[in-house]
């Protein structure tokens, strides 16, 4: 398992290049890898957000994701992991910190289909049907 160090802030607090290193592994993720359009996913909501920072033991920014906690239920959103660490263990160490984060609050997300059982393994259920999201299907998932 890779050794991370996770952490927390809010928008107004990340330095310029955390935010530099968030949007870069997100637009690697879903715009390069996914080939999401760079207009969805800049979506000006990052301001609204609290955003978790994974990095790696060379101090790499190699995990995010973003909550608004301000909101019943607590909404995340933009999980990303980068490519090279996918299947490491890295986004459950990721999800573990998000879920320990929101606490016993409720929350939702719009998650990938195909991470429907990944997801449920770390603690969340899915409510709804499949839908299209970036031309990606979707489910809604939920934290009891």
């Amino acid at each position: 398992m890779v050794a991370m160090q996770f952490s927390d802030k809010p928008f107004g607090d990340l330095t310029l290049l955390e935010l530099y290193a968030l949007l870069w592994l997100r637009d690697e993720v879903f715009v390069v890898g996914q080939k999401i359009t760079a207009e969805s996913e800049v979506d000006g909501q990052d301001p609204d957000c609290t955003h978790v920072i994974g990095r790696d033991d060379s101090g790499q920014v190699v995990a995010t994701a973003r909550l608004f906690l301000g909101v019943s239920p607590v909404k995340v959103g933009r999980v990303a992991v980068h490519p090279r660490l996918q299947g490491q263990g890295v986004g459950t160490q990721l999800m573990l910190y998000v879920n320990a984060l929101i606490g016993e609050r409720p929350a939702a997300m719009s998650a990938q289909a195909h991470l429907e059982r990944w997801y449920a393994s770390v603690g969340w259920r899915r409510v709804g049907d499949v839908y299209s999201e970036a031309e990606i299907d979707h489910v809604k998932m939920v934290r009891p």
